[in-house]
């Protein structure tokens, strides 16, 4: 199958690794700045020219799924047979956590950043899939890739501060080579990602650990790494609740069965298989961001 991928991104990155059959042509973005670029060894053009390639599908590998689905069909006249929306997982890395000594590895850099958080008067809490596995699988959950952390704007610049001290706890704890990066969305810092690859000694499965800042915007804790497109009430970011996780006891969102449901309706029944369009709250009548949103990536410790 000939194809366009939409969202030159790590998503599409790993869409492309994961569907050796596909015949990729190109990819497209939204961000005028990659126009003429390269990524991954495909050109990549502007959405204006997907229509000057003779292709049989356009794939969305963005999270803005919706705002990019209405510009392809109701601006750009394409077929919604001919628009793929792939599953969550198709877009993402190997399955770190079904590996069992990269699970051990994760539980333990979990348990060392807890009482690092602590130690360091760090209030950071379970977010997203990772926090969705504490309450509802008492672990990790297997088929996710990444754990999810999440701080208010004090708290992250504290933490940012420190980073030094952390990358120096993180290399002297394992046997691994740690990467800290620092991305920035629209011209503010808003996730740290702790990332790491194997040495010599070791064949652990690569995942990423991201810290992510959280900002309570008009009664709305907005994800700022997002863009604007994931948010929830504020009330479940403005306070935190201990829950006990990997044997010891960690922050959770307040009401955390509540903020679960907002993000994911019926979470109790796991899925392994899932699209963006599934969750339950995000902002999908937003408009598309048609001048894309800014990211730059720095390493601050390597």
């Amino acid at each position: 199958m000939r194809a366009i991928l939409f969202g030159a991104s790590k998503a599409g990155e790993n869409y492309v690794s994961n569907h050796p059959d596909i015949e990729v042509v190109a990819f497209t973005d939204n961000d005028s700045a990659k126009h003429g670029t390269r990524f991954m060894g495909y050109p990549i053009i502007a959405p204006a020219d997907i229509n000057t390639h003779e292709v049989d599908s356009i794939i969305i590998t963005s999270q803005w799924v919706d705002q990019i689905y209405s510009q392809l069909t109701e601006e750009m006249g394409i077929d919604e047979s001919n628009i793929i929306v792939p599953t969550k997982q198709s877009v993402k890395a190997a399955l770190p956590f079904e590996d069992n000594e990269t699970l051990a590895f994760a539980q333990s850099v979990m348990r060392t950043l807890n009482q690092y958080f602590v130690s360091h008067n760090i209030s950071a809490c379970l977010d997203s899939g990772t926090l969705l596995g504490a309450v509802r699988n008492k672990g990790l959950i297997p088929w996710d890739d990444d754990i999810d952390l999440a701080v208010d704007k004090d708290n992250y610049e504290r933490l940012q501060a420190s980073l030094p001290e952390l990358y120096k706890l993180l290399n002297t704890n394992y046997d691994v080579k740690w990467n800290i990066v620092i991305i920035t969305v629209n011209n503010i810092d808003c996730c740290i990602n702790l990332e790491f690859s194997n040495s010599s000694h070791t064949q652990l499965v690569p995942f990423d650990i991201s810290i992510q800042r959280r900002e309570s915007i008009n009664g709305l804790s907005e994800l700022l790494s997002s863009g604007g497109l994931f948010f929830a009430p504020a009330t479940h970011f403005d306070s935190y609740e201990p829950i006990e996780f990997l044997g010891e006891t960690f922050l959770a969102p307040f009401d955390a069965e509540g903020f679960l449901t907002f993000m994911y309706g019926h979470w109790q029944t796991p899925k392994k298989t899932t699209q963006i369009t599934e969750y339950e709250n995000r902002r999908a009548s937003m408009s598309a961001p048609r001048t894309g949103i800014s990211v730059q990536k720095r390493t601050l410790c390597e």
